[in-house]
């Protein structure tokens, strides 16, 4: 019985840190802090955790890892199938490259993707560093968080991936805020030379932040813009609709 309870109690307080962790990384004493556990028992369960793959461990401090995404994600399969089929309508929309992205760690992480079936189109270079301030979806994710999340997310010095980068933080900042007034975000070969991108931040309550975006050669960008919303705004509302919908059908 012993044995029972103390497992039960591991489970608890393994539980308390996991609902601490976010994608922003925080240290052993804000966890011990916010959770009222001893920092003994904090790194005990938080190692326990990482080899699990559920958190991820870093000079930064702790964050959730890509397990607890995959968890959630098969949770939530049949919502994921339903949004596909809104995805899907976005490409025939645009035949160009749209994807659902949200955030792992400190950077943009693709939950499900459509490639343009144009001659000339983007597809995405594996490897390469997603920094969300020097991406549309990024961008787009940033703009439903607080300021201090955000300055948290893109670091003092913000890595510059092109030359058209923007690092100056107060530069950062104040794209965003705009972003949270239109409801949406661009990224002018900040990522990549010749790839121009908009997205629209997805509002899923209860959820850590996701973004659908359009990916595209520069040459065809502008001029499509008008386009390009319409379609994101479409698609927006058609994936929010069906998350209500789903969360006021489930089960109490």
């Amino acid at each position: 019985m012993k044995s029972d309870e103390n497992s039960m109690q591991g489970v608890s307080r393994a539980a308390a840190i996991l609902r601490v962790l976010s994608s922003t990384h925080v240290s052993l004493g804000h966890i011990a802090k916010a959770t009222g556990l001893p920092r003994s028992t904090v790194q005990r369960l938080v190692n326990a955790l990482a080899v699990e793959e559920l958190v991820e461990v870093t000079n930064d401090g702790v964050a959730l890892s890509w397990g607890i995404m995959r968890l959630a994600e098969a949770a939530q399969s049949s919502l994921l199938t339903k949004f596909r089929a809104a995805l899907e309508t976005l490409f025939q929309e645009t035949h160009e490259t749209v994807d659902l992205s949200t955030i792992y760690g400190k950077e943009v992480a693709f939950v499900e993707k459509i490639h343009s079936d144009q001659e000339i189109r983007v597809v995405p270079k594996t490897g390469r560093s997603m920094p969300l301030h020097a991406m549309s979806n990024g961008k787009a994710m940033l703009s439903v968080m607080s300021k201090p999340e955000i300055r948290s997310l893109i670091g003092t010095r913000p890595i510059k991936m092109t030359a058209h980068t923007k690092t100056h933080i107060p530069d950062i900042l104040a794209e965003i805020a705009t972003v949270r007034i239109t409801g949406f975000a661009y990224d002018f070969e900040e990522h990549s030379d010749g790839v121009c991108c908009i997205a629209s931040p997805v509002h899923l309550p209860g959820h850590k932040p996701y973004a659908i975006s359009i990916t595209v050669p520069f040459f065809r960008f502008e001029e499509n813009l008008p386009v390009f919303r319409d379609a994101l705004t479409r698609c927006k509302n058609k994936i929010e609709k069906l998350f209500n919908e789903e969360k006021k059908n489930r089960p109490s």
